[in-house]
């Protein structure tokens, strides 16, 4: 890619966020199924049925396509991954004759109460990743708490610059660095996608309800077509 004269922002960080319509039937039938679930691989592994954080195993789909609401949010999901690949995509798809296709390469939900969360990481072996929102405390409930405040369960982004920020200097010219991070509130029915790439933490929660989501990954191919566009060589 070669610059002309102007200003340029390069490397954008695409977020999507959507929101599955009525979705409180949904998550109550996810909730039903993932009870049964949890007590399964719990007693599988030999792990304490109270504990305050649980994982399942990433084979959670076709647990789900034999629900009728999973095969709903399974419809919402693909529709919401088109739309944002899409859009964060649209300049260097323009142009060529393609024929994108989404696959999820894993889906599993979390667990977590009494102060539980999930440290600083990123997603392999995909170039999408995501958190739907099953369960948690109302929004004024949630942000009530007395330690946590607004912070209480919600998913924190750090933005590309962050590691660089340590120390460095600010002032008025790189102000557009700041915040590194940003903080999603949880609401319930809510999807963000985001690239597997962006490290990012789910905060600690306490709650009257536990904070239960589902997170899975994706990766995008060209039907019958080569998987890459462009083969990048000295600039």
């Amino acid at each position: 890619m070669s610059l002309t004269p102007g200003f340029h922002a390069l490397w954008p960080t695409p977020i999507g966020v959507h929101r599955l319509p009525d979705a409180a039937a949904v998550n109550a039938g996810f909730l039903r199924r993932f009870a049964a679930l949890r007590a399964e691989q719990t007693q599988a592994r030999g792990l304490a049925p109270d504990a305050p954080f649980f994982a399942s195993d990433d084979r959670l789909m076709p647990h789900l396509q034999a629900l009728p609401e999973g095969q709903r949010f399974l419809r919402f999901v693909g529709e919401s991954l088109r739309e944002t690949v899409g859009q964060a995509n649209v300049q260097a798809w323009a142009g060529h004759a393609l024929a994108p296709r989404v696959d999820i390469q894993g889906m599993w939900f979390q667990c977590s109460r009494q102060g539980a969360f999930h440290d600083v990481h990123t997603h392999a072996n995909c170039s999408w990743s995501a958190a739907y929102i099953v369960q948690i405390d109302p929004t004024e409930q949630r942000i009530a708490h007395p330690v946590y405040g607004a912070g209480n369960g919600v998913t924190r982004f750090y933005g590309t610059p962050f590691s660089h920020l340590g120390g460095a200097f600010v002032d008025l010219g790189n102000a557009y660095l700041l915040p590194p991070q940003v903080d999603l509130p949880p609401v319930a029915g809510q999807l963000v996608l985001f690239p597997s790439w962006l490290a990012h933490k789910a905060m600690p929660y306490d709650g009257v309800a536990e904070r239960v989501i589902i997170s899975f990954n994706a990766s995008v191919s060209n039907q019958g077509g080569p998987s890459l566009l462009h083969h990048y060589g000295p600039a």
